[in-house]
């Protein structure tokens, strides 16, 4: 530290040597400033020449290495309590933060950037804010000095909600940072004075958007969202390979959450009858024929399999909206291949050798809870008088 006496005169001529005495301090604090700046603009360099091309950070070897040079500079410009005279330091310190128009640069977690860009560490945002500047926990530490000078400035600043809508403009997030963001916003305080908290949470779900990792490459904006499968209910049943709903938010990012979480967002729970609607678009059953079960025995089969299981469970307003979607649709898997519920027959019934019998590949018998939803949806259990005359 430099250490300047005030030489005690009087009058004009100590006047005069206060003065010089404070013009050399800024003199000081102005070059220690240019050596701070052209040792950031080193490391600056370093940064960006280890940096591959769409990538944000150079080899963790060399990555550390800076932090650790950065850190060393910071012991040789944090300004400490001078004695026996405290104006010292404060003046050093300030001729150091205001002698230049250039922004204070510092090393952050993605490289030297202006301080008033860079924000105070937080591990909830950490895990899905990967591309905001945040200082690291050992500057935090080792530098605590500068840092509290920078933050009773203003140039450091916490995390804002600000801070996190510009990053989700910027950046999709994957399953497990979404996770993140999802549990930070429900934790987010609420109640706050003057806080709309409606507004910025559409705000929130315009901002997001979802590339899930295993996926088709397809990205998901959160604002197009409107359900999800709800996985320790009926729709632990529903098959994730088959078709789904564009708008369905994925369930590796939906288990970690309770319904009711999952419903602050807007969002509500897939339904069997739901799903059953949107297997039977034709544009889906159309997209792959795979999955459409007027022409693949082994889907519709499935289909039929799934609903059974549940069936006990569903009301029946439910049975009713199932029996809609599959009226009129060959979709039974029969004897004589996929026929119409209401053209086919229960195998107790073998009065004609030649009716189409339901019948499934699998060999499950139809009995129990599967008897039933046939039964519900059309399937006949005997010959029509008409038939048997016309015989």
């Amino acid at each position: 530290m430099l250490q300047v006496s005030l030489p005690l005169e009087s009058g004009c001529h100590a006047h005069v040597a206060l003065v010089w005495n404070r013009e050399l301090l800024y003199v000081g604090g102005f070059l220690c400033r240019v050596a701070y700046d052209l040792e950031l603009a080193n490391i600056d360099e370093l940064w960006k020449g280890g940096t591959k091309p769409l990538d944000f950070h150079p080899q963790p070897e060399l990555e550390d290495w800076l932090r650790r040079r950065f850190l060393h500079v910071l012991k040789f410009f944090t300004f400490h309590a001078s004695t026996p005279s405290s104006d010292v330091s404060h003046l050093l310190g300030a001729a150091f933060y205001g002698s230049s128009t250039l922004p204070l640069k510092l090393f952050s977690s993605v490289g030297v950037r202006s301080a008033s860009d860079i924000r105070e560490p937080d591990p909830v945002f950490s895990q899905f804010l990967k591309y905001l500047p945040v200082l690291s926990d050992s500057v935090m530490q080792d530098g605590a000095l500068m840092v509290k000078a920078l933050q009773n400035q203003g140039m450091v600043s916490p995390i804002t909600f600000h801070d996190v809508l510009s990053e989700l403009r910027q950046h999709p997030l994957n399953e497990e940072e979404l996770v993140a963001c999802l549990k930070w916003w429900i934790n987010f305080p609420s109640g706050t004075s003057g806080v709309d908290m409606e507004r910025i949470r559409t705000e929130l779900l315009k901002a997001g958007v979802l590339c899930p990792t295993n996926g088709d490459g397809r990205v998901l904006p959160l604002s197009s969202v409107q359900s999800f499968i709800n996985a320790r209910n009926l729709g632990a049943h529903i098959p994730l390979d088959g078709p789904l709903p564009v708008s369905l938010m994925p369930l590796g990012v939906t288990k970690h959450f309770m319904p009711a979480q999952l419903n602050s967002f807007g969002w509500k729970e897939l339904t069997m009858v739901d799903w059953l609607k949107h297997i039977s678009r034709p544009d889906i059953m159309g997209d792959n024929p795979t999955y459409d079960f007027t022409k693949s025995p082994e889907w519709a089969e499935r289909v039929l399999t799934i609903l059974a299981r549940v069936w006990f469970s569903l009301s029946n307003d439910t049975h009713d909206s199932v029996k809609a979607v599959f009226s009129g649709r060959k979709c039974i898997p029969t004897t004589h291949g996929l026929q119409a519920p209401e053209a086919t027959y229960f195998p107790t019934v073998k009065i004609f050798s030649d009716l189409p019998i339901v019948q499934f590949s699998s060999g499950i018998p139809i009995k129990g809870q599967m008897d039933k939803l046939l039964s519900v949806i059309g399937v006949r259990r005997h010959v029509e008088l008409q038939l048997v005359f016309d015989r």
